[in-house]
């Protein structure tokens, strides 16, 4: 068979989505070495991620899979090989497509239900709002197979397609983290290395509204008086950088509030996790949430939000806090520096839930969608 999956996610940044399609590419090259793959990559980034003889990078001249331009003319691309199965691992399906089975991996139904807490400018977010309702139900309705990343999303999706329901299947990101946890000693780059405070808040991932970097400076803020060496470290996509810096300018707190300029390599990431303090993760939104699994992973406590998602992604082993309570977050961030033997019990009961889930595989269970 041919099978054509679109991993334009795979880039230099270490974003959630791009550390799926990573993990869904190699690990199909693990267990696959018979049908023809055919991987289609951004044009921007042409170095291979496997290197077996049945898979094919195709470097795509459109924009990423989410972009109007791939919903309207990704067809022209893809039609011409001929593919027996398309899989677009960020849930837009382009107009027209020919495929004898689609599969589309759904993330989170953001767009539908608060494109404002991904995009400042109310206007883009109710473009972005109209074009999900429309790019996402043509997806949905072509596809023949809908992987939902968390069981709270697929509940959001049956709520809003309830007539294509039976369509989805959830294949959590369960595994789509660090397995193994050894580090160098120090961080690969020095001058990273140099600048690090030594007692800090870790936040990573993009910084748009949904993420809540904002209430992490707020309630770090309440507190910071009271622990001068504490500082906290953003890492990932500087989205609303010039925003933070000047909320944190506002609060007093502009010297310790640290937002690292480097690309992060997997060790510099995994020393980041390892020496922080705690994984601020206080979303109002959130797909899966592969950071969590990062953090447990690595013995960093996370304060998550009651949002639904990060419950579940977490295991019921992080301790939470409604995003919108700064009081309540700052009061969080407190107890887990001041109190040894709790932060202790969040690090075991991040390994406890790690160790019930280790036997998951959501690549071989994304391969039997291919087949089904």
């Amino acid at each position: 068979m041919r099978i054509c999956i679109d991993a334009r996610n795979i880039r230099q940044s270490p974003s959630g989505l791009c550390r799926y399609a990573m993990h869904i590419v190699q690990g199909l090259a693990r267990i696959d070495k018979e049908n023809e793959y055919i991987i289609l990559r951004d044009k921007r980034f042409r170095k291979r991620i496997v290197d077996n003889d049945n898979f094919t990078d195709v470097y795509d001249p459109l924009k990423d899979t989410g972009s109007v331009q791939n919903a309207l003319f990704g067809r022209f691309v893809v039609n011409p090989m001929k593919v027996d199965v398309f899989h677009s691992l960020n849930q837009v399906v382009p107009y027209g497509l020919k495929a004898k089975r689609i599969v589309t991996t759904l993330h989170d139904l953001m767009w539908l239900e608060a494109a404002h807490l991904s995009l400042d400018n109310p206007l883009m977010a109710r473009g972005a709002n109209l074009l999900a309702r429309t790019s996402f139900a043509y997806s949905y309705k072509r596809a023949h197979v809908i992987i939902s990343i968390s069981k709270a999303t697929d509940t959001i999706f049956k709520r809003h397609y309830p007539e294509i329901g039976y369509k989805s299947r959830v294949i959590s990101h369960h595994d789509v983290f660090f397995l193994d946890p050894s580090t160098a000693e120090k961080f690969d780059l020095e001058e990273l290395n140099q600048e690090l405070p030594g007692q800090y808040i870790f936040s990573i991932g993009n910084t748009k509204p949904y993420k809540n970097v904002d209430g992490i400076i707020k309630a770090f803020a309440k507190i910071a008086s009271s622990k001068p060496e504490l500082h906290v470290v953003i890492v990932g996509r500087m989205d609303r950088r010039p925003a933070l810096q000047a909320l944190a300018a506002q609060l007093g707190v502009e010297n310790r509030v640290y937002f690292v300029k480097q690309q992060v390599s997997d060790n510099d990431l995994k020393l980041l996790f390892k020496r922080a303090q705690f994984l601020a993760f206080p979303s109002f939104y959130e797909g899966y949430g592969i950071p969590i699994l990062e953090s447990l992973s690595l013995g960093c406590p996370v304060l998550g939000s009651t949002v639904d998602v990060v419950v579940e992604t977490s295991g019921g082993a992080a301790t939470y806090v409604d995003p919108h309570d700064i009081d309540a977050m700052a009061k969080e961030m407190n107890k887990i520096i001041e109190q040894p033997e709790f932060r202790q019990n969040l690090i075991q009961g991040g390994y406890d839930y790690l160790e019930s889930i280790r036997d998951y595989d959501s690549v071989a269970m994304t391969h039997e969608t291919y087949f089904a």
